[in-house]
């Protein structure tokens, strides 16, 4: 029972991560950073790119106007700093964790690491709850349907994937 008390903060923080990846998938489209950097999908190498190809394609199926693209442009411009402010703090953390967990720090040190990890964790997910709202509100109620559709879309892919890995580790 101990072993589990003393194991909470790496529960909550490894749900909070696994929870904060589910969400970013669909943000990931609507809100690119646009920053440089190679990225890797399917083979190809990009040079940082993928992101904004990502937001044209979705641009493109939900027939978005000029004035909606600008919109969103500057919404993501505006909170372009704070991210990056934060993406650092949380790396920050997160090193700071490793090195206490490497260092053999005690459980109350671990403890507060963790929760500082999980507050990050939640802010950046009500932040991205905020700006799915911002998004969604610029749409017309015809975009709005196209952007149900692609989720479900999108979801009934995730889960035909899902169900071939679990095939594949089954037999």
């Amino acid at each position: 029972m101990k072993y589990l008390a003393k194991n909470n903060w790496k529960t909550l923080a490894g749900t909070l991560i696994l929870g904060s990846a589910l969400t970013t998938s669909g943000m990931v489209m609507a809100f690119p950073d646009g920053e440089p950097g190679p990225r890797h999908h399917k083979g190809e190498h990009h040079r940082g790119d993928h992101k904004g190809r990502m937001f044209e394609r979705l641009a493109e199926e939900l027939n978005l106007t000029e004035g909606q693209k600008a919109q969103l442009k500057a919404d993501r411009d505006a909170g372009k700093e704070a991210r990056k402010a934060d993406r650092k703090a949380m790396r920050d953390l997160h090193k700071q964790l490793r090195d206490a967990i490497e260092s053999g720090a005690d459980q109350a040190t671990l403890d507060s690491l963790g929760a500082q990890l999980g507050k990050l964790e939640v802010a950046k997910m009500q932040r991205m709850h905020e700006k799915r709202q911002q998004f969604e509100a610029i749409l017309t109620d015809e975009q709005k349907a196209k952007l149900e559709e692609l989720k479900a879309e999108r979801k009934a892919r995730f889960e035909e994937r899902k169900a071939r890995r679990a095939e594949k580790q089954g037999g």
